[in-house]
């Protein structure tokens, strides 16, 4: 697990060791835990896949690409005590 501020200053949990294959699981995982809503459609590349969910008024991105792994991000400042809770889950569950 990375813990990072993207060039937007944003909080992103990176978890470099875990494959594309992962990432429906582990956001369907995610979403049912916390009771996330999809924001927009997932967009879903060669060497990236991402989506944005809600709750209440935090946003926060689920993330995969080839050069970082699955990533937690907070769209939204609100939401980084989110990303945290979600990325101890991630690591307890997945790392």
């Amino acid at each position: 697990m990375h813990k990072h501020r993207d060039a937007s200053q944003r909080l992103t949990i990176e978890f470099f060791d875990i494959e594309a294959d992962l990432y429906p699981q582990i956001t369907q995982f995610v979403v049912n835990q916390f009771q996330l809503q999809p924001v927009g459609e997932l967009v879903t590349g060669v060497e990236e896949r991402f989506q944005e969910f809600q709750h209440l008024k935090k946003v926060i991105g689920l993330e995969w690409d080839f050069w970082s792994g699955y990533s937690v991000v907070a769209k939204t400042k609100s939401a980084e005590k989110l990303v945290r809770k979600i990325a101890a889950l991630i690591e307890m569950h997945h790392s």
